[in-house]
């Protein structure tokens, strides 16, 4: 556009918003939850081609069925808007233009945005992929990951529950993982571990219930790198677990335990692998704690165990009756109860937000009815008025059992 200035004003969307000029931030006195402040943000991602005015009126209470009173507050925050622009110490010019049923945020300067790169290369990838010149699948590869690069987190996190911004999100974010999906589908077939473990490593963190951690996993696994794949997995599990309560990360195990992995136990790697497993910060009495897992792992182990040597195994759902304010402290005095009063050879683990699940190993029902004795009186004895009461259930472990649990979340 003629008079425009050059090197004007960027615009960050992805992992946040922000607006530079020039290399220096602009500051808005304003929440970003604001209608004027989405309408700019709006009018600053459509750039040159503006917004339609119907769209920016639909962002003003669509409740309000008297159509005058919603063109007055239209009228208003568009004021609002311009007035908040001039307070933010913007250069000078106009803003918030209309041009027939559009609105501009402004024509005197270039407004650039991180999702312009993102646009660009989307529409280079649909034109190569329908071309198929020669070495397109070179060349189809390098936009992948310029993509995957380019693109740095959520579009607006913080506004995600808007129409107007779950739109844009969805686009970017399909775009995203369609590119990666690709790019690592290539990497793979290279045996290219090392570059395919960086990307997938960037989209665990800028997505991480999306199961990336698998990817990552997988290329740990293929680099001989088995430590940190558990450590990878254990992350990942700890985060499914407190952000989803969710007690399992299926696609993740699939991928951990999947075929092919049993170099894990090469007789090259035995010794390392030995030091690794060993128990760290072993206790000298109580049961011993893992993730849900690892637990459902040894249970089925014990289960084994148990049906070749004639001997039993209890399990013990110690349930939270209530939902206290501080159900974190509460359970935290309840794992100390129930490591206090179990012994060095059981096993528990956190099932659910106000649950723990114990095996007993080798306990028939007159030992384990005495060791929920022990344990209802250390908690009344911990309560000292029992304002939260503790349920504690027994169930004789059967194959079956443990699936049982699973469905209806308690015994």
């Amino acid at each position: 556009m003629k008079g425009r200035s050059n090197g004007g004003f960027y615009v960050r969307f992805l992992g946040g918003f922000s607006l530079n000029y020039r290399g220096k931030e602009i500051r808005f006195n304003a929440n970003l939850q604001n209608i004027s402040m989405q309408m700019l943000m709006m009018l600053l991602k459509a750039g040159e081609e503006g917004v339609e005015r119907r769209k920016l009126l639909a962002m003003i209470r669509p409740d309000e069925k008297d159509q005058k009173k919603r063109q007055n507050n239209f009228r208003q925050q568009i004021h609002i808007l311009r007035r908040m622009i001039a307070d933010a110490g913007v250069p000078e010019g106009s803003y918030v233009l209309s041009k027939g049923s559009r609105y501009h945020f402004t024509g005197e300067h270039e407004v650039r945005t991180d999702t312009q790169r993102l646009d660009r290369l989307v529409q280079t990838i649909k034109h190569v992929t329908l071309e198929k010149n020669d070495g397109w699948e070179e060349a189809v590869q390098e936009l992948y990951r310029e993509y995957c690069q380019a693109y740095t987190g959520e579009f607006l996190p913080m506004l995600g529950a808007e129409e107007w911004v779950a739109a844009e999100s969805a686009f970017y974010q399909k775009w995203y993982f369609t590119c990666l999906n690709r790019r690592c589908a290539f990497l793979r077939e290279q045996g290219r571990y090392e570059t395919m473990l960086e990307l997938c490593t960037t989209a665990s963190h800028l997505h991480p219930y999306d199961e990336w951690q698998a990817v990552q996993i997988e290329c740990l696994m293929a680099l001989d790198r088995y430590k940190e794949a558990l450590e990878v997995y254990e992350e990942a599990t700890e985060i499914f677990y407190k952000d989803l309560g969710v007690t399992s990360l299926d696609k993740v195990m699939a991928r951990y335990r999947g075929p092919g992995k049993e170099q894990v136990y090469a007789a090259n790697v035995l010794a390392r692998l030995k030091q690794d497993l060993e128990e760290k910060e072993k206790s000298e009495a109580g049961p011993y704690y893992c993730s849900y897992p690892s637990f459902q792992d040894i249970y089925h182990l014990m289960v084994r165990l148990a049906e070749r040597a004639g001997t039993k195994n209890l399990l013990l759902l110690c349930t939270l009756l209530e939902d206290p304010e501080d159900v974190e402290q509460k359970m935290l005095c309840l794992k100390k109860v129930l490591t206090d009063g179990t012994r060095m050879g059981d096993i528990y683990t956190r099932y659910s937000q106000n649950q723990y699940l114990a095996l007993l190993t080798g306990a028939g029902e007159e030992e384990g009815e005495l060791i929920v004795k022990r344990l209802g009186q250390a908690w009344e004895q911990q309560e000292k008025g029992g304002r939260t009461e503790v349920r504690f259930a027994l169930q004789e472990v059967e194959s079956a059992a443990l699936a049982k649990t699973e469905d209806a979340g308690t015994l």
